[in-house]
């Protein structure tokens, strides 16, 4: 069932304040200045809370339960690099489980009401399971890549009033170009990683490119 129970809701919120708190301190310094506080809600809320809505969005479309859990040690180990000038964070994640039967290697004969082997529906629900993870894991990145290219475009628009709206416009491009770009890094627990070992040419068209286009400005070379 759609829809965010009262401790997810309160996950969220909490990693949000906190990543707010953290990406603040980092740019702008322990003082928490208003301004950098407004641009790091904009970067943080879209980048982060909508790419890990996307995932738990995807997986219940195909029937799972997925909820949000926040990583209360990640969360503290993130403001408390940001004060030491750097930033390592691990806010949570959404945790998928079944709300239907798994993928058997029986099926139900509708006709007879018998339970019967077949290697070829075996083989079929295989791939639609692995089809189904494919897109969840790509949800989150992809989000952030639309976003992304949407403050790209609002950005060149010209129609951001005020410097403070300027930097926060900037700032959550910035912050959904390198996400999009760090989560399809094909490693470890990472959504690329599941994108890669799910359908490499996949990775290869959407994964590689964010990667190349976002490393450069990363590292401050354009």
């Amino acid at each position: 069932m759609l829809g965010i129970s009262v401790t997810e809701l309160r996950d969220l919120v909490v990693s949000l304040i906190a990543l707010v708190i953290a990406f603040s301190v980092l740019f702008g310094g322990a003082m928490l200045d208003m301004n950098m506080i407004i641009v790091s809600t904009l970067g943080v809320a879209s980048g982060f809370l909508l790419h890990e809505l996307a995932h738990k969005f995807t997986a219940q479309h195909f029937g799972y339960l997925a909820e949000y859990r926040a990583n209360l040690w990640g969360l503290g180990l993130a403001v408390a690099s940001a004060f030491a000038g750097l930033l390592i964070a691990a806010p949570g994640a959404v945790m998928i489980s079944r709300s239907r039967p798994p993928v058997q290697t029986y099926i139900q004969d509708s006709m007879y009401g018998s339970t019967v082997s077949d290697p070829f529906h075996r083989e079929e629900l295989a791939s639609q399971l692995k089809r189904e993870m494919l897109l969840i894991s790509l949800a989150g990145p992809m989000t952030n890549i639309v976003l992304a290219a949407f403050f790209f475009i609002l950005g060149m628009s010209g129609l951001a009033d005020g410097e403070v709206w300027a930097q926060a416009i900037t700032f959550a491009l910035f912050i959904n170009l390198i996400l999009a770009a760090f989560n399809m890094l094909p490693f470890g627990p990472l959504d690329g990683k599941k994108i890669f070992d799910g359908d490499r040419r996949v990775w290869a068209l959407i994964g590689l490119p964010v990667i190349l286009i976002a490393l450069p400005i990363y590292l401050g070379i354009i």
